[in-house]
Parts: C-alpha cells; structure tokens; sequence
C-alpha cells in the first residue's frame, strides 16, 4: 500500500506522529528544522516523502522534548542504532545520554587491538571520549584516548591519529600536566614530518595546540616561532577552519606578549574564517577568546566583554558542557570584577567552581583566584588570601609558571595592602623566581586593591 494510502486509512506513520508533536510543542517546520535541516526537509518528513535516519529521528526527538521512540517506536535496535543516536545526543548538547547509549560498547573501548579490526568501535570510542570531556570527566578520557593513541598509531592510514593526539594534548593540558603533553606534542610533529601529512587537513590544530602548550608553560618564544612557521605554510588553499585555528591560537599569544591590539586584530581575522567554515564549536570559542582579548585590552573593555560573555552562556550551556561553560563563567567574574562590582563577580566564579571537576585543575585554579581576588576586594581579607595562596600553588605544582607568577604577584599586592610586607616580599619573589628574575627593594602598592589577574585562555 502506497504511503499516502496509510495515511488516508488512518494508519499512524513517523510523519503524523512528527507533525503531531511538532504542533504540541509550539513550533513551526523552520523553527524545529533549525540550522541542522531545511524546513522542506521537515515537511517532506511529515508528509512521508521522506524516511528519516535514526541520527535525525534523534536529533528531531531531542528538540520536540520527546523520546526517539515517541516517534519512531519500529526503529531498528542494535548497537550501530545506538551510536548513532549518542552520537546525535552529543550533537544535542546531551553527554550523559549519549554515555548511557554507548554503555553497551564500553567493554570493548579498552582493547587496542579492537579498536584497530572494528573502525566503527573506534568512532564509539571518539563518540564517549568526547562525552566525558563535556562533562569534566578528564581522567577517564584521557584513559580512553591513550588506549585510541596506541590503536591509531598502528594503523595511521585508517584510523584518525592526528584527532587523537589533539584531543589528549589539549586534556593533559588542562589537568596540568604539561610536560607530557609537551613530549606528546612534539612526537606527534615528528610522526606527522615523517609521514609528509604536515599539510594534511586537521594538522594545523595539532600544530597550533601544541604552540598552546609551551604558551602554557611560559615558553612563548617558542610557541610564537611554531605558530610563524604554520601561518606561513598555511595557503590559501588550506581550510577555513585550520587557518582560524592557527590565527586563534596567534591571536591568545600576542595578547600574552602584551600586544592587545595585534591579538584583536587576529581574533577578528579568525572568527571571519570560522563563520564560513564548519567547526561550530570552533566559532564558540573564538567568541570568548574575543572577550578574554577585550578585558585585556588597556584600558579593559570589560562592559563590551561582559556582553559578549552573556550572549555566549546559552550557547555553551547547550553545547559545551563544563569544559567551557566554567571558563565563561570565570571571564565573567573577571569583568564584574573590573566594573567594581565584587559581589557578582563573587557569584559567578562560585559558579564556575561548582561546574568544574576535580579533574580540570587549571581551570579550577583560574576560578580560585578570582573567587580569592572578590573575596578581599569585599573586605573578607583572610578568606580571601587563603584561596589566592590555593590558587598560586595549584598552578606552579601544574607547570604553568607564567599563571603561577601572576598569582603570587596578585598575592604580593594583597598582602602589601593588609600591612604584611614580609608576606609580600616573600610573594614578590616567589612570582619573580617563576620566571627568573630578581625581586625589587621596593614592591608596588596596589592603591585601589588588585587587578584580577589576567590568565591562560582556552585554545584548540
């Protein structure tokens, strides 16, 4: 029987039951379409011109606020089904569900060799890793991408070795540990020269991640000769997205250097990239490394950058989970912070610890420091002292001396303030020792109380 005919006979079919919730939920074809389908697209699913695949009876089912089966109770089970769905929840901005999904397949994630026999077990495992990364679950997915690591360098013409190796850089950073994503970034250049894949597509945010690290570290000589080095190479015939990263990263390095107005400039040139490339998350991001840029600026545009912040948090909460969600929330203490308003900005960094797991110990560290720095800024000196000191050592114990340095210089000016000089010179020459240099007789006074410290921004 033709499918109009069930219609006609009153049969219920994916396209009724869609149409049905669609107009129970208040929406119209273009507003449940939204930059994922087109609304002839919606239409011609209603009216069943159109079979949908399970990856858009997901991503359909999660906008309408309804279960995948709501709508298509007859869709197929079996564990490809499944990853195609968690892998639309991810889409959706939903980790937890697509963890839940790929709980059949966790078994077999651990098992290198699997990885390398089934490539569809592979993407499953790229699928969860990238779960628990939006949910702040760092140590388990570092676990899951050195067992990927191993798997695709054994196979690096079928398996996505350079993706793998972004990822784990971009987590050992966060959680501290430079120095191995250091020697993991470095034998990632090294494999790509030796296999002549530097110009490959993706390479790029591998270079530029591994600029990010040594950035990270203090090293911005490096990171700036690295970053150089790729924008050159990189043509005009590369992608939008591998020259937005490159710029991204080059833009959070000159700012670093104190070069506010070249780090706007390459920020703006990269968001222009992004808008007409296709890594969506890539635009967000530049977006708040456009507003971190903003309240680095002398003097800090924080009311524009707050704006930009508040603008952003809906995005993020729906598709970035707490790996930027805290960072967002900490830029925006920053801002309250620098528009004299040390209550809210006391909020919104408690916030921002709140969502951050115990893994993410740099961004938790950032977050101290301005939870520390509102606190005395309030008059709750000690309380306040305390975090600053948690903070400070918390980021030298991570190797990331620069931020390390700026705490305790944060620290110098805050103990100079309340009458302890012998405190602040201690401090003084803790941040000086950090990046090796000789402490002052004479330590400035910080008349107005101190300046929120500025910090590492998120890179690729």
């Amino acid at each position: 029987m033709a499918r109009g005919a069930d219609r006609d006979a009153g049969v219920e079919t994916f396209g009724s039951r869609l149409r049905r919730a669609r107009l129970a939920a208040g929406l119209s074809q273009t507003a449940l379409a939204g930059d994922d389908l087109s609304p002839s697209y919606v239409s011609h699913l209603e009216s069943g011109r159109r079979d949908p695949t399970p990856a858009v009876v997901a991503l359909l089912a999660g906008r309408l606020g309804v279960a995948p089966t709501a709508l298509a109770p007859d869709a197929a089970a079996g564990p490809r089904h499944d990853l195609l769905l968690a892998q639309a929840a991810l889409g959706l901005g939903n980790p937890a569900e697509a963890l839940a999904l790929l709980a059949p397949w966790e078994p077999r994630l651990s098992d290198a060799a699997a990885l390398v026999a089934e490539p569809e077990l592979f993407h499953a495992a790229e699928v969860r890793a990238a779960a628990l990364e939006r949910q702040g679950h760092l140590l388990e997915a570092l676990r899951l991408l050195e067992t990927m690591r191993t798997a695709a360098e054994s196979a690096p013409a079928r398996l996505p070795w350079v993706g793998v190796s972004v990822s784990l850089l971009r987590l050992y950073r966060e959680q501290g540990d430079m120095a191995r994503a250091v020697d993991l970034g470095e034998a990632a250049l090294r494999r790509g020269a030796d296999l002549r894949i530097d110009h490959a597509p993706g390479f790029a945010a591998l270079v530029s991640t591994v600029a990010g690290v040594y950035a990270e570290r203090g090293d911005l000589v490096r990171a700036q000769v690295i970053l150089d080095d790729l924008i050159e190479r990189l043509g005009a015939d590369s992608s939008p997205d591998d020259r937005a990263k490159a710029l991204w990263n080059a833009a959070i390095n000159a700012t670093e250097r104190g070069f506010g107005g070249e780090g706007m400039r390459l920020v703006e040139e990269a968001s222009a990239l992004a808008a007409v490339g296709s890594d969506l998350m890539v635009r967000t991001r530049l977006r708040y490394t456009r507003a971190w840029i903003l309240l680095q600026q002398d003097p800090p545009r924080a009311t524009e950058a707050r704006a930009e912040l508040r603008s952003l948090l809906p995005e993020v909460r729906q598709h970035a989970g707490s790996m930027l969600l805290g960072p967002v929330l900490s830029e925006l203490a920053r801002a309250e912070l620098l528009l004299g308003r040390p209550e809210v900005a006391r909020r919104h960094a408690a916030a921002s610890l709140e969502r951050l797991d115990v893994d993410q110990r740099l961004e938790r560290a950032h977050s101290l420091v301005l939870l520390g720095a509102a606190s005395v800024a309030l008059g709750e000196e000690a309380a306040g002292v305390s975090m600053l000191e948690d903070a400070a050592a918390s980021l030298e114990s991570s190797d990331a001396s620069r931020y390390a340095a700026q705490a305790w210089r944060q620290l110098a000016e805050v103990y100079q303030r309340i009458g302890d000089p012998a405190r602040a010179l201690e401090a003084m020459q803790r941040a000086l020792d950090l990046v090796g240099l000789a402490a002052p007789r004479v330590l400035p006074v910080a008349v107005d109380g101190p300046r929120p410290a500025a910090r590492r921004r998120t890179r690729v």
